[in-house]
């Protein structure tokens, strides 16, 4: 091979794409008195058998360069020229694509795992629960949302591996409990979840902002040649495949609940059908009231003979399920949730993340996160955010009740939501990869009309068993709905903050939770039908200033556009 080649020649020759990260040292060439040396990483073994890059030592330059040119050819060269040219000087250590993938697989398992567990208990427990079970769901989001601001400095002190493992210890915790339902108990499981709840959406999305920046210069694409083309393409993918795996925990969750509520409802007779009946039965009424004309009321239910269960009147203050049914299940959303914490702790990496120099630490962080309140772009997303977390609440609580248990009964709840979960998944997969071909505005146009459209069916249709299929359309097109206006929600905040994400994310999810608390909040004090008027109202609300917002920075996109290319 002789000498090294004109490197500078053939990098701007042909510049070719780098598919996997190649085990030769990264080369930094720096001249000191008029000598050259070559600054190379040393190779280091990560705690799962991958590499990476970290410490640095010298070599003079005759020796290195007649080594690589020997070793790699010049094909070796390109790339390796390209890797060195795309990586910035702060970025930490260099990880192999194999690594990256396998602590991204381990990610979305643990994350299918407690969504399986916990999304089906939500729905269960707000269909068939008195007063009590909706306050304790409001009360958890309610935490959720405080804790989501301070969920960055903790992520940051404590670190994403821990801030995961100690989140789903806490998951174990909370349905562990779920197996002797007390007030005492339960009351302390649900805030206490709920504080961890934040943190635990923010690490899962500090992990995947970190993974994708670390791919961005592992995997170049063809016709991607700028690094923040490349890092917006790889937040994409990743962010679909999270989605994909939430939307999968979603329905193997709800599969699995409603075989286990079928198979109680054929071995115990008594299923709970009389104190079903009693929650929907108006004052001196006979018939069921479903659907958006059913009001909250208080039952009035005799008191069972002393001789019969003497724990139904307090089962309902709780749970209206069987004792044996609620057990069952509460065992396997803790086998779900002891799972997730095993996968967690036993296949993710400590990802070292990037060294910014003007990232916040301390009460700075703190400072950060409280003061993107007053940016004008957050103010106009913030309506999208609370309206994502009432109608995500209306359909846990009020659709299921009043619409599905009043009318197919328990079992059909779980299967309605995983026909949810199904096209949900569907919606947000294709809408991520068209959303980079599609004008924003139609799809928030699309989203509204579709929306307005679910929201005017729920206040004129009168729930019957005679058009089962409507309870299976109907939440189907709602989640096509819900993903529509996460995945804008998503996309803008990581496009417009690309480096600083972190206080925007947890803005938004400070909203969610609040709207989630909410529509828990007034589940058993609000007729169905001016929730109904109250989520149009607030669709309209959420839609008009976040297009105003796109709008905004569309044309400023193409204005950017203009006078790069003049």
């Amino acid at each position: 091979m002789g000498s090294l080649p004109d490197l500078h020649a053939l990098s701007a020759a042909d510049r070719a794409p780098i598919s996997r990260l190649f085990e030769l040292p990264r080369p930094v060439i720096r001249h000191h008195s008029g000598r050259t040396h070559h600054q190379h990483r040393v190779v280091h073994q990560t705690q799962s058998g991958g590499t990476c890059w970290d410490d640095f030592r010298l070599e003079h330059s005759p020796v290195s360069t007649r080594s690589l040119s020997s070793s790699g050819g010049a094909s070796s060269v390109r790339r390796l020229i390209a890797v060195v040219r795309s990586t910035p000087s702060h970025l930490g250590p260099i990880y192999s694509r194999r690594v990256l993938l396998r602590n991204f697989a381990a990610l979305c398992l643990g994350h299918v795992t407690l969504t399986a567990a916990l999304m089906p208990l939500l729905a269960t427990q707000a269909a068939v629960s008195s007063d009590m079970g909706a306050l304790l769901l409001a009360a958890l989001h309610a935490m959720a949302s405080l804790s989501s601001l301070v969920a960055p400095v903790l992520v940051q002190h404590v670190g994403c591996n821990w801030t995961l493992i100690l989140g789903y210890v806490h998951a174990c915790m909370f349905f562990g409990l779920h197996l002797y339902p007390t007030p005492y108990t339960l009351v302390p499981a649900y805030l206490v979840f709920g504080l961890w709840l934040g943190p635990l959406v923010s690490a899962r999305l500090t992990f995947l902002m970190t993974l994708a920046s670390k791919l961005s210069y592992v995997v170049t694409e063809e016709g991607e040649e700028e690094s923040s083309c490349r890092r917006e393409t790889v937040v994409r993918r990743l962010a679909r495949g999270l989605q994909t795996a939430q939307d999968f925990g979603l329905v193997l969750g709800n599969g699995v609940t409603a075989f286990l509520l079928w198979y109680a409802q054929q071995d115990d007779a008594e299923f709970p059908q009389p104190e079903l009946d009693a929650l929907f039965l108006t004052d001196g009424s006979q018939e069921r009231v479903c659907g958006s004309k059913a009001c909250p009321f208080t039952s009035t239910i005799a008191e069972p003979p002393e001789e019969a269960n003497s724990t139904v009147s307090e089962a309902q203050l709780v749970f209206v399920l069987p004792c044996k049914t609620s057990a069952m299940l509460a065992s396997v959303f803790l086998g779900c949730s002891v799972m997730g914490l095993a996968v967690t702790a036993a296949f993710l990496d400590r990802i070292r993340m990037f060294a910014y120099q003007d990232r916040p630490t301390g009460m700075a962080a703190v400072r950060a996160v409280f003061s993107v309140f007053s940016d004008p772009r957050l103010q106009l997303a913030a309506p999208l955010a609370v309206f994502i977390g009432l109608e995500q609440g209306f359909m846990l609580t009020d659709f299921s009740k009043s619409y599905v248990v009043c009318t197919l009964g328990l079992r059909n709840v779980s299967l309605v939501f995983l026909s949810l979960g199904a096209l949900q998944s569907l919606a947000a997969f294709t809408l991520s990869m068209m959303l980079r071909h599609i004008p924003r505005c139609i799809v928030i146009a699309v989203g509204f009309v579709f929306h307005a459209c679910l929201l005017l069916v729920l206040l004129l249709w009168k729930p019957s068993g005679d058009d089962p299929a409507l309870f299976y359309v109907i939440p189907a097109a709602w989640g096509v709905c819900n993903a529509i206006w996460e995945i804008l929600n998503f996309t803008l905040l990581v496009t417009v903050y690309p480096d600083s994400w972190q206080a925007p994310l947890a803005h938004c999810y400070f909203f969610r939770f609040l709207g989630l608390s909410l529509a828990f909040g007034l589940h058993g004090g609000v007729c169905n039908w001016l929730k109904l008027y109250a989520l149009a109202a607030a669709l309209v609300l959420a839609v008009a200033p976040y297009t105003w917002l796109e709008m905004r920075l569309e044309s400023h996109r193409k204005l950017k556009t203009r006078i790069t290319t003049l």
